[in-house]
């Protein structure tokens, strides 16, 4: 796989699946292209996560700098992201639909997962919503205080993740098998589930970006207990993923990781 074709893929959050013809290869587009008309925003995730909340503040800016257009932001989960990224891929090609999923899907894409429709090279990139932390989050229900205590006790325990396929799934696994951690996979979870299940004691933890479990934290049902990858400057006094690493292939398979967030 070139360098250029990972480059592109990881930056792939924002997605259109075409300009309209008459604006492609114009540095001043004409906006009015979209007075009355609907725009369909994709979300790959269901109602009430980071996903949902990113989309919702976007169109809302869109609406302003697009006048006379409206943004409709549709819930597609299912799959880990990958049947919202399907349905985004199968659309027409006039500007009309746009759509937000995980930068996950290029372990799909790269891995010819069953149920992957889509060809993300040929999908056109518009932006990224942010540039994230990635953390494990424990809840306080879980009996541990920190995450060496969970690493010294090395006792199995579960994590919530979405759909198998998804960033956060195929992230989970990394740092599962980086760290040597006992852990067993629960999914399927979209949105809030997983910090629900969380505060069921069903699962002790998760991964993600650390946006999506601000509200979780800020409320004091769980607290960032690992930085995984991005600027973990950003969340001080939290212990760094690459610290625990102990040899050479835990350390590509973190920088895998670190890539994408970088990227």
């Amino acid at each position: 796989m070139s360098k250029a074709f990972l480059t592109l893929l990881a930056g792939l959050v924002l997605l259109l699946s075409a300009p309209p013809a008459s604006a492609a290869g114009s540095h001043d587009p004409d906006l009015s292209l979209y007075n009355g008309k609907t725009i369909t925003y994709i979300v790959a995730t269901g109602p009430g996560g980071g996903y949902g909340t990113y989309a919702r503040l976007i169109g809302r800016f869109m609406q302003k700098h697009l006048p006379g257009s409206r943004i409709l932001v549709r819930n597609v989960p299912g799959a880990g992201h990958i049947v919202g990224a399907n349905t985004l891929y199968a659309s027409r090609g006039d500007g009309l639909t746009i759509g937000m999923f995980n930068t996950g899907l290029i372990y799909d894409q790269l891995l010819k997962r069953q149920g992957a429709k889509f060809d993300l090279s040929k999908m056109s990139w518009i932006g990224s919503a942010a540039h994230d932390v990635r953390v494990l989050v424990l809840s306080k229900r879980s009996g541990y205080g920190s995450f060496q205590e969970l690493y010294e006790s090395k006792k199995p325990f579960k994590l919530a993740a979405a759909g198998i396929g998804s960033a956060a799934y195929n992230d989970t696994r990394i740092v599962a098998a980086t760290l040597q951690l006992p852990i067993q996979i629960i999914t399927g979870f979209n949105g809030t589930e997983g910090e629900l299940s969380m505060m069921r004691r069903e699962v002790i933890a998760q991964l993600g970006a650390a946006s999506s479990f601000e509200n979780f934290v800020r409320t004091g049902n769980g607290f960032y207990a690992l930085a995984v990858s991005g600027d973990t400057r950003a969340i001080p006094g939290v212990p760094q993923a690459r610290t625990y690493v102990k040899d050479a292939r835990g350390g590509q398979l973190l920088g895998l990781i670190e890539a994408l967030s970088d990227l």
